[in-house]
């Protein structure tokens, strides 16, 4: 039985994601990606974070949240 994906990322557990990154490489389906929330120009950016963009491609193989060091993934699966 499918069912619909909804995977939450919790900032507050992951205060360094550009430095870790594990979750998105480990993503089969490529469901995060990692956005500045800062942008100034001809500067890097300091403040990034990491976006669940694509949850329709999310399988729940839970791979991010098992690699995840600070617990900051969360997926939920509900029935249709």
């Amino acid at each position: 039985m499918a069912g619909k994906v909804k995977v939450y990322w919790l900032e507050d557990k992951c205060p360094q994601p550009q430095d870790c990154g594990k979750c998105l490489e480990v993503c089969p389906s490529t469901v995060f990606v990692l956005v500045a929330t800062n942008r100034e120009r001809y500067k890097e950016p300091e403040n990034w974070v990491i976006m669940p963009s694509f949850e329709l491609f999310c399988t729940s193989c839970n791979k991010c949240t098992d690699i995840c060091p600070n617990d900051a993934i969360k997926i939920e699966v509900k029935a249709d």
